[in-house]
This record gives structure tokens, C-alpha cells and sequence, in this order.
């Protein structure tokens, strides 16, 4: 009897992996050395994924006919220098800390979905990437180039859909999410995704709308999006909560402000070179009805010269108050071995004016492999 419930099982298994189309797994591993200095602070770590975050992604699609595909897809960081992940620090003025390991390495952490493709379009439900890096558009040279730098200078609030300021440029997930992708039309493409969020008692509490409109023809690519969450409680932090429709990835985490988001960005290949513009704005409004701002705004320039290429960017940071406005530059090479590994090296540098009451000068400099399979 055993020995027939083990066949059955095999059976079962053959019969899920014949009907499966495809499944295929890629991703990438960036190792490497970092040395940052805030103000007299200064650290010197090995990393992992600082440059372009180590990942494990496995996907695949299942012919349903009539035109109609199923796909799924994982994407999981991965922590090349220890397995170990932890949250990633950055630099600060107290401590200059470059966090060896830039991804939790949980499971699907960063995106897991299932989804329809066909005439209509594509739907995506589950753990899905924001609809858009619209405003990163045209900047080249990883993510350390000044302009992502500039975004990230609010501070961050995981809070229900994970959202960091700008989210979608920056962490750029959200949980409980759904995706509708439109065909591509003369070069346009429409995206709309709505998050649901959920605490205290009423489930509409965090939830997330954003809106995206991308343009490529030829050497040419535009995008704008526009995003706004809904304010959100604090979570219950008790062993067991009171609340149904909170989730543990909420229920750590304080009050949220209602958050509007907008994003543009352009890149246009001259052939001799990339150029990239940016800007990115975020307004927060709390239930008092206290608002704080901030937007940001870069431009870069990336020149290919054979297996190198060299990208120089500059961005501004610019609150509502003048408490942490700065710009931002950084110059980054690449050399690409071969069409999956690179070598790259990138120098990014922040200047806090000395009015400011946080006065700071941080820089961090990058030494690193990254290689994609």
C-alpha cells in the first residue's frame, strides 16, 4: 500500500511538471568592498549587493490555450558575504555603518505573484513590485548613482505594503497587491496597481492606488506615475492582537500619514551617450493635518566605451524645511567582462549645507563584482 500511495505521488508530480510550459531560474550575485565616512566616521566592509541586489528568481509560464498564459514568479535576496540578511543601515553621522547584507533572504521577499497573461493584458496578484521606477528612469550605473541617493533621504517606514519613501523607487514592493499591466499600444503602456492594507479594525486603512504611464519609441523613453496611500493606526504589538485584519508585517510597525507620491523620468540614446533626467516628489499628511515634502531631482550621463562604461550623475534634495536639504554626486565605471560579469567601481559623495541643523558630508566608495546568471 505504501509502496502505491509512493507511485501515485510520483505520478501526480510528473503529470503538475508536464504541464508546465517553462520554468526557468536566473538571477545575479554583487559582491564586493565598501568604504564610507560620515563627517570624522569612517568603516570599511565587505557587502553584499549595495551595487545591484543579489537575488534568486525562479518563474514560469503555462500555455492555457486560446492565447491565454498562467505565470508565476519568486524573487528572493539573496546574502552572498555571511547567508545571514539584515536591514541595511547605510551611513550616518553616529556611526558610518555600511550593513554587509542588503535583503532579508526570506522567500519571496522581494516579489512573489501569480498571474494571467493574454490579449488583455497581464494580471499580477500577491507580493508584486510597485508599478514603476518611473523617476530612476534614466539613471545608469547601479544603484548607488546620486540621484536614487537623493530619493532616499527621507526616512523609512516598512508599514503595511513595506513602503519606504518613494517605495517605488526605492524598496518597491507592496503586499496584498494587484496589477494590471495593459498592452503596448504605439509605444504606450498603462499600469494600475492597488494595494490593500488593513489595521485597527478597518481594512481600507493603508491601502495603495498608483498609476503609471510609460513611453519608448526608439531612442527615446518617458514615464510618469502617481501614487497615494491611505493614512494608516498604529499596529498591536501584543502576543496575540485584537485586530483581524492585521497582519504581522503590519502590527510591528507605528502610525503612517497619508503619503502622495509623483515621478517622472526621461533617457534618450544618442548613441555616444545615455542621457537621464529625474524627478521625484512625495508629500505626507498626518491626521492633524500636519504636511511635510520633499522632492528631488538628477540628471546623468552615461558614456559607453566598449566593454567600459562611465556614468557621472548629479542630483538635489530638497525638503520642505531646510533641515536636510543637499545634493548629491557620484561617478561610476563598469567593465563587463563578458555579457554576464562586471567589475565596477563608484564613488558617491553628499553635501549637507552647514545652515542645516544636521549638518553632514558622507561619501561612500564601492569596489565590487556583480555577476548574472
Amino acid at each position: 500500500m505504501k509502496k502505491s500511495l509512493i507511485a501515485l505521488a510520483a505520478l501526480a508530480a510528473v503529470g503538475v511538471a508536464s504541464s508546465q510550459s517553462s520554468v526557468t531560474m536566473r538571477g545575479n550575485i554583487d559582491v564586493g568592498v565598501g568604504s564610507a565616512s560620515s563627517n570624522a566616521v569612517k568603516q570599511t566592509s565587505a557587502y553584499s549587493g549595495l551595487f545591484s541586489t543579489s537575488r534568486l528568481i525562479i518563474e514560469g509560464t503555462e500555455d492555457l490555450g486560446g492565447g491565454l498564459k498562467a505565470r508565476f514568479y519568486t524573487e528572493t535576496g539573496l546574502a552572498a558575504t555571511t547567508h545571514l540578511g539584515t536591514s541595511v543601515d547605510g551611513t550616518s553621522a553616529a556611526t558610518a555603518k555600511v550593513v554587509g547584507e542588503r535583503t532579508s533572504t526570506a522567500i519571496g521577499d522581494r516579489g512573489i505573484f501569480l498571474g494571467l497573461m493574454g490579449a488583455f493584458g497581464e494580471i499580477n496578484i500577491g507580493r508584486v513590485p510597485h508599478t514603476t521606477g518611473a523617476a530612476g528612469l534614466g539613471m545608469g550605473g547601479g544603484s548607488q548613482n546620486a540621484f536614487f541617493n537623493a530619493v532616499f533621504a527621507g526616512a523609512a517606514h516598512p508599514g503595511q505594503n513595506s513602503d519606504v519613501n518613494l517605495s517605488s523607487q526605492a524598496e518597491g514592493r507592496a503586499n496584498n497587491s494587484f496589477l494590471y499591466i495593459a498592452p503596448r499600444f504605439s509605444g504606450i503602456q498603462v499600469r494600475v496597481q492597488h494595494s490593500l492594507g488593513g489595521g485597527n479594525g478597518d481594512s481600507s486603512q493603508g491601502n495603495r492606488t498608483s498609476y503609471a504611464l510609460n513611453y519608448t519609441q526608439g531612442p527615446l523613453a518617458l514615464e510618469a506615475m502617481s501614487s497615494t496611500r491611505k493614512a494608516f493606526s498604529a499596529g498591536d504589538t501584543s502576543a496575540t492582537g485584537n485586530t483581524p485584519n492585521q497582519t504581522s508585517s503590519y502590527s510591528a510597525y507605528a502610525e503612517g500619514p497619508k503619503r502622495q507620491e509623483t515621478g517622472f523620468g526621461a533617457r534618450y540614446d544618442m548613441g555616444v551617450a545615455v542621457l537621464g533626467a529625474g524627478y521625484a516628489k512625495q508629500k505626507s499628511t498626518t491626521a492633524a493635518g500636519a504636511v511635510t515634502s520633499f522632492d528631488a531631482s538628477g540628471i546623468s550621463v552615461t558614456v559607453p566605451m566598449g566593454a567600459l562604461s562611465l556614468t557621472g550623475g548629479f542630483a538635489k534634495h530638497n525638503p520642505a524645511s531646510n533641515a536636510a536639504d543637499y545634493s548629491s554626486y557620484s561617478v561610476i565605471a563598469q567593465y563587463a567582462f563578458s555579457k554576464r560579469t562586471q567589475a565596477y567601481a563608484s564613488f558617491r559623495a553628499n553635501n549637507q549645507p552647514s545652515s542645516s541643523s544636521t549638518s553632514a558630508k558622507e561619501s561612500l566608495t564601492l569596489f565590487g563584482v556583480n555577476h548574472v546568471f
